[in-house]
């Protein structure tokens, strides 16, 4: 086993209750702040929807197919945590006419920030003199947990926010889909809408 992967299955070992403990707090930090954040989001969401309607009315945005949502790998480094909400038509990423809107979910990773805290105070037990490029690439692959709560927060959101007052004035393809995932790259559906035309 080399070094990186010792990193990695130590930090797993020790970071694996603190991940549980985590969910906890940020179920009880959404409780408690659950109509400021929905509302941040749904600001964003129909900003992104206006600009969109808007550019169609000029006739320069085709048919949208595609709401993505984006996180962004840039994260570990700038510690910016957003995510990118884009409305694409069906050529997905090649989309000459780019609509884009970015919201903060520091209310999930500040818990992130925390966990690399506690991970760097501990990890020295077992990994010793651990180098800046090593906790960075531990991070890379510890942060996926979090895209997953991010991922469980739009799957129970998404549906109540993307109907808005701009949602019916925006034209959109037949098969419309809200996706998610890194950007440029795999995304999962969270949400489909067929409206099949005769």
């Amino acid at each position: 086993m080399d070094r990186l992967q010792k990193i990695q299955s130590e930090g797993s070992k020790l970071m694996e209750p603190v991940l549980h403990n985590r969910l906890k707090e940020i179920q009880t930090y959404f409780s408690d702040n659950r109509d400021m954040i929905i509302t941040d989001f749904k600001k964003s969401v129909e900003m992104l929807y206006s600009e969109a309607h808007s550019l169609q009315q000029m006739n320069k945005k085709d048919p949208v197919q595609f709401f993505s949502i984006s996180y962004l790998q840039r994260c570990i480094f700038t510690k910016k945590y957003e995510v990118r909400l884009d409305l694409y038509n069906k050529d997905f990423y090649l989309e000459r006419c780019r609509t884009v809107q970015y919201w903060n979910m520091n209310f999930i990773f500040q818990f992130f920030e925390k966990d690399m805290e506690y991970f760097k105070k501990h990890i020295g037990a077992v990994i010793f003199h651990l180098k800046e490029y090593e906790e960075k690439e531990f991070a890379l692959w510890y942060i996926t947990h979090y895209y997953k709560i991010a991922e469980l927060f739009f799957r129970d959101h998404i549906t109540d926010i993307i109907h808005n007052k701009f949602s019916e004035a925006l034209e959109k393809n037949e098969d419309f889909k809200v996706v998610f995932g890194g950007y440029m790259d795999e995304q999962v559906v969270l949400f489909e809408e067929r409206n099949d035309r005769i």
